[in-house]
């Protein structure tokens, strides 16, 4: 039995499941199956940032360093039910800001984010520093159910892509020969032993350059896999270092042990081969997913999967977005703010994007939302109106706009969207807006360049109005 549902899904419990649609909405076909479902709903089940039942889930960060508020809660999934007087009764799912997969009580639960695949994938393409255009590129249908799988795929091709371009990491070997030609240095105690009287042979010493075995057992085999499940135009722009790998392997099934051997290698450490670190930890999910996903027949209890931070994504292709497009400006991800030092309340704020103005010191602070923006009155949480504000205040004496930014599901209206003044008093000359980039599941990629560039124009606008200098 499978679900999908999106991210940031059913948090005003909007989208109920009625019993009578239970079975269709987790695809259950075998008999005994909704009953099944029922009695994995028959409890509240709530997973948490923190909770215990992580410790068999690996949740992927695109950010080396990653803060919250310190009472923040941090929803992954929460499954419960309801009982309706004289109705039918009702079957809540709820998702917080993880994508990925869960496997529950013999449930696959697959969290995907619901903009589509291109513009994950203009996302993808900015954690890899790549801003232009490229092919599309389809998977299997029926292996792109679980879209956390097709992530770490596009993330381990365009990562491999960008390390190999000086080479693949290589170590010295010491070797031994025997030979009518002298390579390094001559092995006399072997000579005074074998070659008296000199018979035209001699047995050398020397050291040479060879790639990691292990990393490259690892790197072939992560490939491969891909190939099985993607096609070969998968990695299409890696023919030639597919062929290379293919040539050095050693045949071997690349283990748990030669996986953490391959990563542990200090050829790794040298600044010139330093991209494989990450490219090896995409290859050691694409080798192990399997491991994670339970026997079905056993309806084992412990929750498993894999999941990734799609806000966290969010942010990072927002902080490159801008600091691509504002040359002036310092663009910083989650500055740490530290407000009433020294006293007991005392407390860190983090907000997701500070534009600093290189010379005039003026200020922009947004925070990034990666929920649904429809510009309705109820699409804004209180919650985050409240901090953004505090954040405002903070830089007050520098600051020049602030706001929201959402993927936003409909065409933007600047006039209901943005405040002339913060808090819309007209006390003050400090732009608050709501805004992002527009983008839906039909939009191309080339679509989307096309709202980012509209959504920067917008930026623009208000900071040239501010006469930043």
């Amino acid at each position: 039995m499978r679900i999908s549902v999106p991210v940031n899904h059913n948090y005003y419990e909007e989208a109920p499941i009625r019993e009578s649609a239970l079975g269709d909405a987790f695809a259950a076909k075998k008999a005994g199956d909704k009953k099944h479902l029922q009695q994995m709903f028959s409890s509240v089940y709530e997973l948490k940032l923190g909770a215990e039942q992580l410790e068999q889930i690996r949740i992927f960060n695109f950010k080396r360093r990653r803060f919250f508020e310190p009472d923040e809660e941090r929803l992954i999934l929460k499954l419960y039910s309801k009982e309706k007087l004289e109705q039918e009764k009702e079957y809540i799912v709820q998702t917080g800001l993880y994508a990925g997969v869960l496997f529950y009580k013999g449930c696959n639960i697959n969290i995907t984010t619901k903009y589509g695949d291109a513009f994950l994938k203009r996302m993808l393409n900015f954690v890899n520093d790549i801003y232009v255009d490229n092919e599309q590129v389809k998977a299997k249908k029926d292996e792109t159910e679980n879209q956390f799988l097709f992530i770490i795929a596009y993330l381990f091709i365009q990562s491999l892509e960008k390390a190999a371009v000086l080479g693949l990491p290589q170590q010295y070997k010491k070797h031994q020969e025997r030979s009518h030609k002298v390579r390094g240095n001559i092995d006399f105690n072997d000579y005074l032993k074998r070659d008296i009287p000199f018979q035209g042979k001699l047995t050398s010493t020397f050291r040479e350059r060879m790639y990691v075995q292990e990393i490259v057992d690892v790197l072939y085999l992560a490939l491969r896999k891909l190939e099985r499940i993607f096609g070969k135009e998968r990695h299409s722009r890696l023919l030639g270092l597919n062929q290379l790998l293919k040539q050095n392997y050693t045949g071997q099934f690349a283990s748990y042990a030669t996986i953490q051997k391959a990563k542990a290698h200090q050829s790794i450490n040298n600044p010139m081969y330093s991209g494989f670190k990450k490219v090896l930890d995409y290859a050691e999910i694409i080798l192990l997913y399997k491991d994670l996903m339970p026997d079905n027949d056993k309806q084992q209890l412990a929750t498993t999967g894999y999941l990734f931070d799609i806000a966290e994504l969010y942010e990072l292709y927002l902080e490159k977005l801008l600091s691509r497009n504002f040359p002036a400006w310092s663009v910083s991800g989650q500055d740490e703010l530290r407000i009433y030092q020294q006293q007991f309340y005392s407390r860190p704020m983090f907000p997701d994007l500070v534009m600093k103005h290189r010379t005039s010191g003026k200020v922009v602070v947004f925070d990034a939302k990666f929920k649904k923006m429809e510009m309705q009155n109820g699409d804004i949480d209180r919650q985050d109106l409240h901090q953004i504000h505090s954040y405002s205040g903070y830089y007050r004496n520098n600051l020049i706009a602030s706001g929201l930014i959402y993927p936003i599901s409909k065409g933007i209206n600047i006039e209901k969207a943005h405040s002339k003044s913060i808090y819309g008093n007209d006390e003050n000359k400090i732009n608050f807006i709501v805004d992002g980039i527009v983008v839906s599941n039909e939009h191309t990629i080339k679509d989307i360049i096309s709202n980012e560039n509209a959504f920067i124009l917008r930026i623009a606008n208000i900071i040239s109005e501010s006469e930043v200098s």
